[in-house]
């Protein structure tokens, strides 16, 4: 039996603008990025075929087949966890996030909660459900007062939809809010901005999961401006590229795989997930997020780098997922020092 690849192209690509630069893309994949990569994909895992969910009647072709779900985090919450559904409802043997893992890791303000329970470092957050009045921003920049800046995103999506930086100041956070507000009404998290150096680590697995080498990203050229990565950027990486960290100091890099493997399994994450982070001048880590389905891209993509790091192919990744096999590639990358 062959294995069926679902993912979301929409027709376009989705994007919104506000006048104050306020840009959300909201569909990170585009049939020029997907084609590479099914036909990469079709060279390591026998019999797989290609399915994209603004097919119509693509809940009938799954039925009765292996499908590897690549549809969340490339669209809104309420729309890209729409497939999952119907992949539980169909009683398929999938690959890829279940509802739980996909809600928990959706749930920023709750998730964070769960990290800091494990004594991890997370950044401070408020919780806000409407654009606050000018007394309630003079607060909230009270809260933060020992923050320049600040970051603002919903509370509920993935985390580069919407995100945006602050300088902490009640008239930004009254605009920023209410301009994010107006596109996406809901409830918002307001977080301290921390300043550092952005890491990931995919880890891989169902019953026994498996970190691969952490990758940090790095800027093409030195600026000392504040930072965000947000959903422009991510889209390309302009300037931007992903490498091994090397050797950095072990005890911090047993924070960072520790703190990878814990959000997996607290967050319910299966099959394959990213850790977010970011480490501060000083060397702390926080945690930011755990991305229940993180982009497969070729090339610039976090994955795609890490698993190089360690002679592996995306290709051959999903095939141990799908063999629900631990990735091979020798000793931990805490041991090999990438």
């Amino acid at each position: 039996m062959g294995v069926i690849f679902l993912y979301n192209v929409l027709p376009r690509r989705t994007r919104v603008s506000r006048k104050n630069d306020f840009d959300i893309v909201a569909n990170f994949e585009t049939m020029s990025t997907i084609q590479p990569l099914v036909e990469h994909l079709q060279s390591h895992v026998p019999g797989l075929s290609g399915l994209n969910i603004a097919t119509d009647g693509w809940e009938e072709r799954i039925r009765g087949e292996k499908v590897f779900n690549y549809t969340y985090g490339f669209g809104l919450l309420n729309e890209s966890v729409y497939p999952t559904f119907v992949l539980e409802a169909a009683s398929a043997e999938y690959y890829g996030a279940a509802p739980a893992g996909i809600y928990l890791s959706a749930n920023k303000p709750h998730s964070a909660e769960l990290m800091s329970s494990l004594g991890f470092l997370c950044p401070r957050q408020r919780i806000i459900s409407r654009p606050p009045s000018s007394i309630e921003a003079a607060e909230i920049c009270g809260y933060f007062k020992e923050s320049e800046y600040l970051v603002v995103k919903p509370a509920y999506e993935e985390s580069s939809v919407g995100l945006r930086l602050l300088t902490n100041d009640p008239r930004d956070v009254r605009s920023s809010v209410a301009s994010l507000y107006r596109w996406r009404p809901g409830v918002f998290i307001i977080q301290e901005y921390i300043d550092g150096i952005d890491v990931t680590i995919p880890v891989v697995g169902r019953s026994a999961g498996r970190c691969l080498p952490a990758v940090a990203l790095q800027h093409e050229e030195e600026s000392s401006e504040p930072f965000i990565f947000d959903a422009n950027l991510k889209a390309s990486k302009p300037g931007l590229h992903y490498a091994p960290i090397g050797d950095w100091p072990r005890e911090q890099r047993e924070i960072l795989y520790n703190m990878a493997f814990s959000a997996f399994a607290i967050t319910e994450q299966r099959d394959y997930s990213r850790l977010d982070c970011r480490v501060s001048p000083d060397g702390r880590c926080w945690f930011l997020e755990m991305n229940a389905n993180p982009q497969l891209g070729l090339g610039k993509g976090s994955l795609a780098v890490s698993s190089g790091a360690v002679g592996l192919a995306v290709g051959q990744i999903v095939q141990s997922i799908i063999n629900d096999q631990s990735p091979e590639y020798g000793a931990s990358p805490l041991e090999i020092g990438l």
